[in-house]
């Protein structure tokens, strides 16, 4: 087992040597479609403008990063508008359901390797064939980031120390929790919680092996019966915890309205996040000491591998000379890492600088502009395992070095403990049911963050949600799934 783990997540980490060079002639223009949870960057023109200049001069591009809710892009690609690159994953722009509208471009692993090696040689074949589908072609490419998932949920350490408290490095269910809640909660004065949530929590659900987000469709880890999330004991009892938090005043209460971008993560409390053991990044964003306990994982599956990655638009396939230059744009950034730099913190000597000298060097230091314009979502970034570690003032003063190592430590963890999907490679074929899928999500869309939240329990809801699921298709869904994922198997 753990030789197969470590075939599969034995993530190169000397990258190959890259194939781009400075440009000459004209400049070629590349869109690119990200995400983001509410606005874009305050300063992403002030960006581009300065960020182009390299770019030209390496290769002969000039970048137009555009920055989209999932709502706003689902407009603007209903509304016909293309771009050249696109954030995809299965909670954002859906990654099958965009391959079912024929909206990417595939393309070889012998393709990529061909036009973009430095690109190719960044992650290993098994990263490489987890993101293949069924045709054997790449229709999105795989960010360069946790591929076995990994959730957690932060507290602040210094609280939980004074209230007596010390929480394991690992929990099994959320309501473990629920006792230094209570007890932090009755130090805070009326109006002030523990748990601060917009919308619902993070990840709540990443321990199931999902086929398809949208339609909540999956299997229970580790079994090949396709059935819904709601069928994971695992997944019901955070959703009942987060009820029970929610009746003893330790959420606020006003979760289910709020967006994710309305938490002030400055203020004290408890959040839920896709991470790693080593990872410290936290406390830096926080402003407080940040530790965390792990509830699920690793999971190495499509599901997580897919979890964050960018496609390539599929009118390029008319386009050879700009589908080259976008290949070119993302194998830059799998081998300059100040390029990769660049794009995930800003521009140098405005945003943030690296740290020169004491245990930090080597570190990147953001400037106060550069925390309030020009903030991104990394993981949604190509190659957030390649950019340099962020540091806070207060490290560099203190001349506490960030955990360098904190990748090598993920990846040894991650062989040691890793759990393959049962699922295999298998991905499912949705393209029968693009109706179904779009009502369906329109029927979650009214109910998931009431129960998610914890501001309705779930098993009071639960029927009349399911009854309104399985009418829209819910239950064709899940047959067809497994009799596609059986079929998989049995030639797999």
């Amino acid at each position: 087992m753990k030789k197969l783990i470590s075939m599969i997540l034995a993530l190169v980490l000397v990258l190959g040597c890259a194939s781009v060079v400075s440009a000459e002639g004209e400049i070629t223009k590349i869109t690119w479609a990200m995400g983001c949870s509410s606005t874009a960057p305050t300063d992403n023109a002030q960006f581009l403008e300065w960020y182009n200049k390299y770019l030209g001069e390496k290769i002969g591009v000039e970048l137009d990063m555009q920055y989209f809710t999932n709502d706003q892009l689902q407009l603007a690609i209903n509304a016909g508008e293309l771009f050249d690159i696109y954030f995809t994953c299965s909670w954002y722009n859906n990654t099958n359901q965009c391959i079912s509208k024929k909206l990417f471009l595939g393309l070889t692993q012998e393709e990529i390797a061909e036009l973009a090696p430095g690109l190719y040689n960044a992650m290993s074949k098994e990263v490489w064939d987890l993101a293949e589908s069924a045709d054997g072609k790449i229709y999105a490419i795989p960010n360069k980031k946790d591929y076995a998932a990994e959730n957690f949920i932060t507290y602040p350490a210094d609280i939980a120390a004074e209230l007596g408290f010390e929480i394991p490095a690992k929990v099994e269910d959320w309501s473990e929790l629920t006792e230094f809640l209570e007890a932090w909660k009755e130090t805070l004065p009326e109006g002030e919680y523990p748990v601060l949530v917009g919308g619902n929590p993070a990840g709540m659900e990443s321990s199931f092996d999902f086929i398809d987000r949208t339609a909540m469709i999956g299997c229970v880890y580790g079994t090949t019966t396709v059935e819904t999330c709601f069928d994971d004991p695992d997944v019901m009892e955070r959703y009942r915890t987060m009820y029970d938090w929610m009746q003893k005043g330790l959420v606020n209460p006003d979760a289910a309205q709020l967006s994710e971008s309305a938490i002030d993560s400055k203020k004290p409390h408890i959040g839920f996040a896709q991470a790693w053991d080593s990872y410290d990044g936290y406390t830096i964003s926080n402003g407080y000491t940040t530790y965390m306990t792990r509830y699920a994982g690793p999971m190495l599956s499509v599901d997580s591998v897919q979890g964050s990655m960018n496609a390539i638009s599929a009118a390029l396939a008319e386009n050879e000379e700009k589908l080259e230059k976008v290949l070119a744009l993302f194998e830059l950034l799998h081998t300059d890492r100040y390029a990769a730099d660049c794009l995930r913190y800003g521009i140098e000597g405005v945003h943030w600088n690296y740290v020169t000298e004491g245990p930090c060097a080597g570190a990147v230091l953001r400037t106060q502009e550069g925390s309030d314009n020009y903030s991104c979502w990394a993981f949604a970034q190509p190659m957030y395992f390649f950019t340099s570690l962020p540091v806070s003032a207060a490290q560099v003063e203190a001349g506490i070095a960030p955990a360098f190592d904190q990748y090598d430590i993920y990846y040894k963890t991650v062989e040691e403990e890793a759990v393959p999907s049962a699922m295999g490679g298998f991905k499912w074929d949705s393209s029968a049911f693009t109706d179904q899928l779009a009502e369906i999500s329109a029927i979650k869309e009214s109910y998931y963050t009431s129960f998610a939240s914890g501001t309705v329990l779930i098993d009071d809801i639960y029927d009349e949600f399911i009854e309104k699921m399985n009418a829209a298709g819910l239950q064709d869904m899940i047959e067809d799934a497994q009799r596609q994922l059986d079929e998989y198997l049995a030639n797999n």
